[in-house]
């Protein structure tokens, strides 16, 4: 997940090395017009900063700057991109006057102080990237930004060799290299092409407020500061120290620097751990809750179902035992009441029953696994369902394979789903002629191993735009009758057990709501 205020922060930091780069370049013009040696050449014996390269910098900061995002406008974005050309027009030019094929920028006196083939490659293809950028295509983008983040990789063993007071690219190939002003412009342009549109290509995690973000934002941070440090120090902390004692210095404060981000890293991750695990549990307690709620509105539609149901099993006591009555006033043998006194007995468990199950239902209770028979907890879920189921005129058929095996589940939160997902399938079909209503259970063990629960109906279906939808919360078609939370809720139970829970429906055929769940 992005993290708004971190990426518009990112966002400045590629604006500022757009605008440090344009100042370097200028910096170093007027050391060139007014003989100022130190603006452009740290050392003596080292490599020069030429105009020439001081004026591509200010092409390659100003395309850096036009093509930031909070000015997407499309003539910023061509302007950006034809300074990008401009830059790389200058360093095809700076590569064929290196190698005499052309007189140089005689504007600029280049016929002395010409560039090395290294610092023309480099303006090549850091305007290249640049000029990806500004197309805006996510794929050309993540491009520039490797390309960026490749040329970083490079300029870290110039910033090493300027550490030692070695022109590491004369070592390497005889030519000389770029100069420590130059490498450190590339630097800053090569971070504001990968922070420009960080969050739109291959290094977006770098705007991520996840604990991947933060490992990579920390390590690109020592990428960035500690080899420009590294390349810089020795050559300003001169004062009685020895180049070896700079750089031994400056190895221990590194180390030390290193160390200190390691363990705020630490802390902050297991700050973020703890309180992930404290949005989990409150996500739990949250869904419990909903659950309760939703136990509570199933009973409130149920109630005149349940008086009805508990209703026939005392309706039973009560005239059975008036026959008893009957036959122990009339003198009838105390054998012959055995019978009636036997259905009495059935019947009260039979109300009992029903009332327990109804206190299981509603009682709010943590979820707690067992292994259950899938085909006893469907009887139980819609015993519980039948009497609605009846008053409409819609059967309930099943088809349960008997080599469906026990399941560890919450039995009744799978209840729960079985109950709504059935009540909404009778609900459905109220505008139906009670010829065609039905539902159909089925159970079976599916191609991938699951546990697998279809409930059918012959309902009117619905439209795909609300099968996208069916599963948010508070989308409900009921109106005022219905919370819209009940499918949700189903869901997330499912998903809590490992398995998944869909639906497939078709405008006037009626809708088959299914969900799996795991055998181990």
């Amino acid at each position: 997940m992005q993290n708004n205020h971190h990426l518009a922060f990112l966002h400045r930091l590629s604006g500022l090395a757009a605008f440090s780069v344009m100042l370097l370049g200028s910096v170093v013009l007027f050391g060139w017009a007014n003989g100022l040696t130190a603006l452009y050449q740290v050392s003596a014996g080292l490599p020069i900063m030429t105009p020439g390269a001081a004026v591509s910098f200010l092409f390659t900061g100003a395309a850096l700057f036009l093509l930031q995002p909070e000015h997407s406008s499309r003539l910023r974005r061509w302007s950006g991109q034809g300074l990008a050309l401009g830059g790389i027009v200058l360093g095809v030019v700076m590569l064929l006057s290196y190698w005499h094929l052309v007189d140089g920028l005689w504007l600029l006196d280049l016929a002395s102080f010409r560039d090395s083939p290294q610092t023309g490659v480099a303006f090549i293809l850091t305007c290249i990237g640049l000029f990806f950028l500004g197309l805006e295509r996510p794929i050309l983008i993540s491009v520039a930004q490797w390309a960026a983040f490749i040329s970083l990789m490079l300029l870290v063993t110039v910033f090493f060799g300027f550490a030692h007071q070695e022109d590491m690219f004369e070592v390497l190939t005889g030519a000389e290299g770029m100069a420590l002003p130059t490498a450190t412009a590339f630097a800053l342009v090569g971070w504001g092409i990968l922070l420009a549109k960080v969050e739109q290509g291959f290094f977006r995690i770098m705007a991520s407020d996840a604990s991947g973000g933060l490992v990579v934002q920390r390590v690109m941070f020592l990428m960035a500061l500690l080899p420009p440090l590294l390349g810089w120090l020795p050559m300003l902390l001169v004062s009685g120290l020895t180049h070896t004692q700079v750089e031994s210095l400056l190895a221990s404060v590194m180390v030390l620097a290193i160390i200190l981000i390691i363990i705020r890293l630490a802390y902050q991750l297991d700050t973020e751990e703890r309180l992930r695990e404290q949005v989990q549990q409150e996500a739990n307690q949250h869904q419990s809750e909903l659950a309760h709620m939703v136990n509570l509105n199933t009973m409130g539609e149920m109630a005149s179902g349940i008086a009805h149901e508990i209703n026939q099993p005392l309706a039973a006591v009560a005239n059975y035992a008036n026959a008893c009555l009957r036959m122990i006033q009339s003198g009838e043998e105390s054998q012959r009441l055995q019978e009636p006194l036997r259905s009495i007995q059935q019947q009260a468990l039979r109300a009992s029953e029903i009332i327990r199950r109804m206190r299981t239902l509603v009682r709010k209770q943590a979820p707690h696994k067992v292994k259950a028979c899938l085909e006893q907890v469907i009887y139980e879920a819609l015993h519980l369902t039948k009497t609605g189921g009846k008053k409409l005129n819609v059967p309930l058929l099943l088809e349960l394979d008997d080599a469906v095996p026990d399941v560890s589940i919450d039995v009744i939160q799978i209840q729960q789903v079985i109950m709504n997902i059935v009540r909404n399938a009778i609900e459905a079909m109220q505008e139906i002629i009670s010829q065609r209503r039905q539902v159909l259970v089925r159970s079976f063990v599916n191609k991938e191993g699951f546990v697998q629960v279809d409930i059918s109906d012959t309902g009117p279906g619905m439209a795909a735009e609300f099968k996208q939808q069916v599963f948010d919360a508070f989308v409900t078609t009921k109106g005022n009758n219905g919370m819209g939370i009940g499918l949700s809720l189903c869901r997330s139970i499912i998903e809590a057990h490992g398995g998944r829970l869909w639906v497939e429906s078709e405008p006037g055929q009626g809708a088959t709501f299914s969900f799996t769940l795991p055998v181990n």
